[in-house]
């Protein structure tokens, strides 16, 4: 199997069918029009910034030997990035967005935002940062954790942001949020180990540390679920009528402190 058969055959099907869910969801008069009027722009960006963002490190990640793609499973690469893993990254940020979206328009009512206050923000926040940090002391001290350490160097910040702007809006959500991604997740786990099996890519053992479920590494199997999770708060984040309000109170204070 090649890369572009595995994108065929395993991600464009789930893919048509939430587009589909997607279509006749807008055509019901009783359905919310709020988060796709508001989320489907936001997808657009979303994949742009997945492309603009993860490009660099999954570049990275390949030249140091971490992934490798036999060249017969991939038709082109740019930034030694196989094209269909560029497919792959809008594939997955499409599938997540589009089911959170239909998952959020049929909660019945707003979903109350609890207020932590900007101490629950701050720790949240300052919890990713460390993790960050962590990772960057494990990339440079331990080749085995070079896979995990710089995933959370390079995500771990951008999880810290989402938490700095609403790491309470995303706790009111927890629910709807992991109703999203356990199913997403998980078949994201399984068709990875489908094509780790296939040979599709191989991971090496050199730059993990080792641990596998089922098969799937760990550092696969959180890769996915940190991804995941970062496309789920964004939308969040980007429909939840708080918002608004909170990135008008932080701005003067960044332009203050700047």
């Amino acid at each position: 199997m090649t890369y572009l058969q595995f994108l065929a055959i395993l991600v464009l099907p789930p893919l048509i069918g939430i587009l589909a869910v997607t279509r006749y969801t807008l055509r019901q008069p009783d359905r919310p029009r709020r988060p796709y009027r508001i989320g489907l722009p936001v997808l657009a960006l979303l994949v742009l910034v997945a492309w603009v963002w993860t490009t660099p490190w999954d570049s990275w990640i390949i030249r140091a030997g971490v992934w490798t793609y036999p060249p017969g499973r991939v038709v082109a690469t740019l930034a030694r990035v196989p094209f269909e893993e560029y497919l792959f990254m809008a594939g997955q940020t499409c599938l997540v967005g589009l089911w959170t979206l239909w998952l959020s328009s049929r909660v019945d009512g707003p979903v109350p935002a609890v207020d932590y206050g900007a101490r629950h923000r701050v720790a949240s926040a300052i919890a990713w940062s460390a993790a960050a940090g962590a990772g960057a002391l494990v990339t440079v001290t331990n080749s085995h954790g070079l896979y995990l350490g710089s995933m959370l160097v390079w995500f771990g910040p951008l999880l810290a942001v989402q938490c700095a702007v609403g790491a309470d809006l995303l706790r009111s959500w927890r629910a709807v949020r992991l109703r999203t991604l356990l199913p997403v997740v998980v078949y994201l786990w399984v068709i990875d180990r489908i094509a780790i099996a296939a040979g599709i890519w191989h991971i090496s053992a050199d730059y993990t540390v080792g641990i596998t479920i089922l098969g799937l590494p760990v550092e696969e199997a959180a890769f996915f679920a940190v991804t995941s999770l970062l496309v789920v708060n964004s939308f969040v984040l980007a429909t939840h009528p708080a918002t608004p309000a909170r990135l008008r109170a932080i701005a003067p204070k960044m332009i203050v402190r700047q």
